[in-house]
């Protein structure tokens, strides 16, 4: 199935099919912007799988205690720290292709060991585990 990924209100069917606002829409716009004009639609998918997986660690992190299924969280942990440097290469392949000015701004939000800019990456990686949601709902659409 073929995504229109560069009409306006693809962002907004997302947002309105989870029910949420996304934190970074304009940083995603960027992203998708890039991802249409290079034909990168494939390395797209493998980031918006790969946030979404992330986003999955992180919810069992948060609530390793109350799951008596986990019995690992060192494990997760693991698991967690391997995918997280998986998508931050994914995010910077992609990223590679924008303008000088894009590149610093999206260097100095997600990439920087801070705090802050591990919170704006959590958020960027929320936002794509919706993208990914979303694809996933047409592709059983149809």
């Amino acid at each position: 199935m073929k995504i229109n990924f560069a009409d306006n209100s693809f962002l907004t069917e997302i947002e309105n099919y989870t029910g949420s606002l996304l934190f970074k829409k304009d940083d995603i716009k960027k992203i998708i912007n890039v991802v249409v004009t290079d034909n990168r639609e494939k390395d797209f998918a493998e980031l918006t799988f790969t946030a979404k997986y992330i986003c999955g660690l992180m919810r069992v992190m948060k609530n390793a205690q109350t799951i008596p299924e986990v019995n690992s969280v060192e494990h997760i942990k693991n698991d967690l720290n391997i995918n997280l440097k998986k998508g931050i290469e994914q995010l910077k392949q992609i990223i590679s292709s924008f303008n000088e000015n894009d590149k610093s701004y999206f260097g100095e939000t997600y990439l920087k060991l801070t705090a802050e800019s591990f919170n704006d990456l959590s958020n960027l990686f929320s936002d794509l585990e919706s993208v990914k949601k979303y694809l996933n709902y047409l592709k059983r659409k149809t």
